[in-house]
C-alpha cells in the first residue's frame, strides 16, 4: 500500500514532471559543448604541434682574423617526414652580430651576418631559433661553431 502511494505522489507531483525534461535539454545542451571542445582540440592541429628538423651549412666556419667578418648560413626547415616548411622565422644571433630570415617554398633561408671573436679567443658559438605556424619552436644554443686562426 505505501508503494502505491509513493508511486501516486510522484505523478500528482507536477514540478517532477516538467523539470525532467528541462533537465534533460540543458544535460544534453552541456554534452554537446564539452563533445564539441573536445573533438576540436584534437582535431586542431595547433594543440598538438609537431616537430621540424633544422639543418645548417657550414656548420663550422673559420674566420681568417680578428677583425669582424660577413659570413653566410643555409638553414633548411623540414618537418619529419622530410616536407619542406615554408614560412619559418630563422634567427641566428651570437659573437655580437644578428641574422634573420624567412624559409621560401624549397624550405631555404640564407642568412647573412658579421661575427667577430674576441681577442685572447680562437672559438665562438652560435645561437638559431626557429619559428613556423603550427610546428614547435626549435632552438639550439651553440649549434654553429665559429673558428679563428691564429694571429
Amino acid at each position: 500500500m505505501k508503494l502505491r502511494k509513493k508511486k501516486e505522489h510522484f505523478i500528482d507531483d507536477q514540478h517532477a514532471v516538467l523539470g525532467l525534461p528541462l533537465r534533460l535539454t540543458v544535460s544534453l545542451v552541456i554534452g554537446t559543448i564539452v563533445l564539441i571542445t573536445i573533438l576540436s582540440s584534437l582535431l586542431n592541429p595547433y594543440v598538438f604541434p609537431q616537430r621540424m628538423i633544422v639543418s645548417v651549412t657550414p656548420m663550422i666556419t673559420i674566420l681568417s682574423g680578428s677583425e669582424p667578418e660577413n659570413v653566410t648560413f643555409t638553414v633548411f626547415v623540414n618537418d619529419r617526414e622530410g616536407q619542406v616548411i615554408s614560412g619559418a622565422s630563422v634567427i641566428i644571433k651570437g659573437l655580437g652580430g644578428a641574422g634573420s630570415g624567412v624559409s621560401n617554398e624549397t624550405g631555404k633561408a640564407t642568412i647573412q651576418l658579421q661575427v667577430q671573436i674576441q681577442d685572447g679567443f680562437f672559438e665562438g658559438y652560435l645561437d638559431i631559433s626557429v619559428k613556423a605556424g603550427r610546428y614547435n619552436p626549435f632552438e639550439q644554443q651553440d649549434m654553429i661553431k665559429i673558428v679563428k686562426l691564429s694571429d
